[in-house]
C-alpha cells in the first residue's frame, strides 16, 4: 500500500477551488464587494480553512465578468491606490439560483452514497 493511502483520503484536496464561483456570486449577493474582501470573506463559507488564493479569486472574477454575471467599478475613494468594487448581475442572480439547485443534487446524491457505504463498518471483516 502506497503512503498516501496511509495517510488517509487527498480526495477532496485541491478541488475546493470549484466552490470559488458559487461562492463569489453568494457574497456578491449579499453585498457589493471589493477583490480583497472576498478573499477575507471566502473562508466564513467553510469551503476554505485560510484565505483563498488571490489568482483563482482574481481569475473568476474576470471569468464572471467577461459573461456578464458580475460588473465592476473603479472605487477611488479612501487613500491608496483604486480598486475594483465588484457586483452581481441580475444575470449572476440567475447562475447563483442554478447553482443552488446544482449542488441540491450532489447533495443528494453524496447523501444517498453515504447511506449505502455506512453498512462498511457494521459488517464483520472476513
Amino acid at each position: 500500500m502506497s503512503n498516501s493511502f496511509k495517510r488517509g483520503c487527498n480526495c477532496y484536496r485541491g478541488r475546493r477551488s470549484r466552490w470559488i464561483e458559487p461562492s463569489i456570486l453568494y457574497l456578491l449577493w449579499e453585498k457589493s464587494r471589493h477583490g480583497y474582501d472576498l478573499m477575507n470573506d471566502l473562508p466564513e463559507l467553510g469551503f476554505f480553512s485560510e484565505q483563498a488564493d488571490p489568482g483563482a479569486i482574481y481569475r473568476t472574477l474576470r471569468h464572471l465578468e467577461d459573461n456578464g454575471l458580475v460588473v465592476s467599478e473603479w472605487d477611488t475613494s479612501g487613500s491608496g491606490p483604486a480598486k475594483r468594487f465588484y457586483t452581481i448581475t441580475e444575470l449572476g442572480k440567475d447562475n447563483l439560483l442554478r447553482w443552488q439547485e446544482t449542488i441540491r443534487l450532489q447533495k443528494n446524491a453524496l447523501d444517498a452514497f453515504l447511506e449505502k457505504i455506512k453498512v462498511i463498518d457494521r459488517k464483520p471483516k472476513i
